[in-house]
């Protein structure tokens, strides 16, 4: 099969990953997002440009393939897409200024590396009732301490989800953290692959979006462009000199044998809480816990969204 071909190909693999989460895509994000043809044994001599992408999209709409509506570009009957996706822009927008509000304080707290926007926010894709799904990123040595505190804030400010509840609007879903020294995700799939090149950052350290990208090149296994945070919609958090200086005293406080207690006392209470929760072991999600990451989702939709990946 020729380069225009494979290029066809992964352009509708990639419009039908997205219609499998009920978005309709641009030909810059077709381009960003495009899934590999290596999946299905094809592959391109050189990386396409996104004005390939850009010209062959116009020509599977005139074949019927694809249809188009101002823009973006959707499967034959799934032109509902387009008017979802403009209403779900219009929401997104308000939940990132709601978000961004409450992540502010989130900066007081100590040993907190980075947070990025991810799910259904991060793909501009939210209803009324989404949450904010958040990739944490803590010291290395500080995981534990590093969540109860955050965890402990939102739920103060009244902006935590928990496992208890069923819907969250506008309350942060704080169910993945990784530390700075272990970037690296093991949990290695498509679907894992379109989440992590949509991360957005709310707040990070200089060069952490950019670290974190270095450390999971097994991305571009399932994507051919390489995900890069310059790509993303820039809507971080209004940083504060003053809550930074606080986190920092505490963390100088904490680096000292006082944090190696507190770490290892919120280290054995948060463990005992995970393996007695019975949501833990239930079949079709994952939830892991160890000193290099904390994932709590034990109800994904990750099996389901590519079994109507795949049928598409």
């Amino acid at each position: 099969m020729n380069v225009v071909e494979a290029l066809k190909n992964s352009i509708l693999a990639t419009v039908a990953y997205y219609d499998s989460l009920d978005i309709t895509l641009t030909p810059l994000e077709i381009f960003q997002f495009l899934v590999n043809p290596k999946r299905w044994g094809e592959s391109f001599e050189r990386q396409p440009q996104l004005i390939n992408v850009i010209n062959l999209c116009d020509e599977l709409v005139s074949v019927g393939r694809l249809v188009e509506r101002n823009g973006y570009f959707m499967f034959p009957g799934r032109q509902d897409l387009y008017e979802r996706r403009i209403e779900r822009e219009k929401i997104s927008a308000q939940k990132w200024k709601k978000l961004l509000r409450l992540a502010w304080w989130f900066q007081a707290i100590p040993f907190l590396r980075g947070m990025f926007a991810s799910g259904s926010l991060a793909l501009e894709g939210a209803g009324e009732k989404s949450d904010f799904d958040v990739l944490v990123i803590t010291n290395a040595k500080r995981l534990y301490t590093c969540r109860l505190l955050l965890s402990g804030l939102a739920s103060l400010m009244g902006a935590r989800r928990t496992w208890k509840d069923r819907v969250a609007p506008d309350k942060f879903c704080l169910n993945h953290y990784i530390t700075d020294s272990s970037l690296h995700i093991p949990h290695h799939s498509l679907f894992n692959a379109q989440a992590y090149a949509n991360l957005k950052p709310v707040f990070a350290v200089v060069g952490l979006a950019d670290k974190f990208y270095k450390e999971n090149l097994w991305i571009g296994e399932y994507l051919i462009v390489k995900p890069s945070v310059s790509a993303t919609i820039n809507r971080n958090v209004r940083l504060s000199k003053i809550l930074e200086l606080f986190s920092r005293t505490v963390e100088f406080i904490l680096n000292s044998w006082i944090g190696d207690w507190v770490e290892n006392r919120a280290r054995t209470y948060q463990q005992k809480r995970i393996i007695r929760n019975p949501v833990t072991y239930e079949p079709g999600g994952r939830t892991v816990w160890s000193d290099a990451e904390l994932e709590f989702h034990p109800h994904s939709a990750e099996k389901n969204i590519l079994d109507r990946y795949n049928r598409i």
